[in-house]
Parts: structure tokens; C-alpha cells; sequence
């Protein structure tokens, strides 16, 4: 998932088609055979913004292992969650599978949205866990709390959380607040000096992607 493969990716999220569901979610799938992809746009309003300050909460009723998500992503995710469960268990005329191998991605509030998609995949379709990767293109911290339990770890183990130079949305909401980002942090564009603000915007990212460095979040 390193190198040329995130750039195409990161294209793939801004070229797609998407339909828009609830406040402002914007999804779309794509086919590749056996391969499916599941992504997300970035808001087109202010929802996100305002999703940042909402309270961390539990994303599912009579949880085995009980963990909170930021309460505002998780409204969103909401919206599109029964609709993204059918298309995962879509089957063949044989009453198999449709896809062995499971993508997901999104850029900004699109990040927050692909991290609880992929524990969806993960929880809803074991079969392809090992087939299941997912990349968070800026996106802000969902995970309430300060570290992600160990025993929750394998579900991100193939989530990638991708952080270009200062980018001030993927430190939002602020850690004294209790969020975090789960998974694996690849940081780029280190040294580009694009700021706070710049290294958000889609030519930003692109210009960090050749850039990759994969390390813990420190900030």
C-alpha cells in the first residue's frame, strides 16, 4: 500500500463518483474484478468542523470489548453503515462471496469515516481480514482514547492513517481532549513546509506522497 500504490489511491478518492447520504456523506464503490473499494470525499459543508467537538461514544449496543469513537464521525458513519454491510456481503450466483479483497479510503472527514469502515469489514467479513487495507488520506482522530486497547489492535492492523507535514485536521480533535488515531501512522511531506494548512489541500498531498515514512504518532 506504499509508494506509487497511495498516490493512485489518493487519485482514485478524488476522482470518483459519489452518492451523498445524511449530513453530508459522501460515498462511492468502485469494482475491480473480485476487489472492491470503498470511499469516501471529504465534507462539503461544515459538519465536520462541527463533528470535531462532539463526545467520544460507544459505536455499537452489547460490545464484547467496549471502546468509544469521536460521537460526531461516528453520526455520520451511521448513515451509510447498513448500506456499506450489503455491499461487503454481496453475493456471487453461487451463493459466495462477490469480493475477496476489500480497499477503503477517504480524504479528511472521508478519513474519520474510512477508519470505522474498516473495524466494519474487519468485524463483518472475517473471512478477508488478511485481504482488507485501508487508508486514511488526512484524516482527524476517531479513536476516544489516549492509546487503542491492545486487544483492539489487530482490527486496525492493516489501517493506515496518513499524515501530511503540520496538517492541522489530522491533530483535531486535540489529544487532551482523550481522541487518537488508531493503526499505523505514515507520515509525509516532512520537510516540505507546506504548513498548517496547505499540506491539507489536495496538491499538497500529492506533492508529499512520494515522501513516505512510517512511524508511531508523537504529536
Amino acid at each position: 500500500m506504499l509508494d506509487n500504490t497511495l498516490e493512485k489511491l489518493y487519485k482514485k478518492i478524488l476522482e470518483a463518483n459519489y452518492l451523498t447520504i445524511g449530513e453530508d456523506v459522501n460515498y462511492a464503490f468502485e469494482e475491480e474484478g473480485s476487489t472492491l473499494y470503498i470511499l469516501f470525499e471529504e465534507s462539503n459543508g461544515k459538519i465536520d468542523w462541527r463533528n470535531n467537538f462532539a463526545f467520544a461514544k460507544r459505536p455499537y449496543k452489547d460490545m464484547k470489548i467496549k471502546y468509544k469513537v469521536h460521537g460526531g464521525f461516528l453520526k455520520c458513519w451511521k448513515a451509510v453503515e447498513d448500506i456499506i454491510i450489503a455491499k461487503i456481503k454481496e453475493q456471487n450466483d453461487n451463493s459466495t462471496y462477490k469480493f475477496s479483497s476489500i480497499i477503503c479510503s477517504g480524504w479528511s472527514q472521508g478519513g474519520a469515516l474510512t477508519m470505522l469502515c474498516h473495524e466494519c469489514v474487519w468485524f463483518h467479513r472475517p473471512d478477508i481480514r488478511k485481504n482488507c487495507f485501508s487508508v486514511s488520506f488526512e484524516g482527524p482522530r476517531v479513536y476516544g482514547g489516549f492509546k487503542v486497547k491492545k486487544c483492539l489492535r489487530e482490527r486496525w492492523a492493516h489501517f493506515y492513517e496518513v499524515v501530511n507535514d503540520k496538517d492541522i485536521v489530522t491533530h483535531m480533535p486535540p489529544r487532551i481532549f482523550g481522541f487518537s488515531h488508531a493503526g499505523n501512522i505514515l507520515h509525509i511531506g516532512r520537510h516540505s513546509g507546506l504548513g498548517f494548512i496547505n499540506s491539507h489541500k489536495s496538491e499538497g498531498v500529492l506533492q508529499s506522497l512520494e515522501e513516505i515514512q512510517i512511524g508511531e504518532e508523537n504529536e
